[in-house]
């Protein structure tokens, strides 16, 4: 079965050179495109592609809003977020909404089906060169650089001794969603047991 794809970016120069190349690749169905943050949520709502690959700045809705939308709504798409930003905090920002893909724009068509071949079969994709940028993070022992804002707040509950249940009713996000941040904080930091992230969050102060 082909992976059905919806793109959306603002800029038809864009669309216009994806488009031909996404209908092009065999295993690819390209359903529809946008041209903003609010197309490309109806388009998802309506057609619940596999995969939505969406620029990250568009008008009406960002991509990390329709993102977040996506997650929200409990629809099996993921989300590949589409990007001129080499920045690794964007990177971060794009897991904490809840994107398993992360490209840049001025890298290879290659990469993109790279990435969304990957997403579907469960896991995520990052450019390799901000791929990079992370893990020189982590090489410096900025550890904490590598965490999102929401982690590290999961991070802090779950030290506090809170449940995934508890620390979602205060986050206001599902225990899924709880349980998936803190997977993800401990495979960034190498942690692997709540005691290790108890022992890490009062080590660097996070909590007494």
């Amino acid at each position: 079965m082909s992976i059905k794809v919806v793109l959306a970016d603002d800029h038809a120069i864009i669309r216009q050179g994806l488009a031909p190349l996404l209908e092009a690749e065999a295993g690819i169905e390209l359903l529809a495109q946008a041209g903003n943050g609010q197309e490309a949520w109806e388009l998802i709502e309506s057609l619940r592609p596999d995969v939505a690959i969406l620029d990250i700045s568009m008008p009406e809705m960002t991509g990390f809003e329709v993102t977040r939308k996506v997650v929200d709504a409990g629809f099996h798409t993921q989300v590949i977020l589409l990007t001129m930003h080499d920045d690794p905090s964007a990177v971060l920002e794009a897991q904490d909404a809840g994107a398993s893909g992360y490209v840049l724009k001025d890298n290879s068509f290659e990469e993109l089906v790279q990435a969304v071949h990957a997403v579907v079969a469960g896991g995520s994709f990052v450019t390799p060169s901000v791929q990079e940028k992370l893990r020189e993070l982590q090489r410096e022992g900025k550890t904490t650089a590598l965490l999102s804002k929401r982690e590290r707040e999961v991070m802090k509950l779950v030290a506090q001794g809170q449940s995934s249940k508890e620390i979602g009713r205060i986050m206001d996000i599902s225990p899924r969603t709880v349980d998936t941040y803190r997977q993800r904080l401990m495979d960034k930091l190498d942690l692997h047991t709540l005691a290790d992230v108890v022992r890490y969050a009062v080590r660097t102060g996070m909590v007494s």
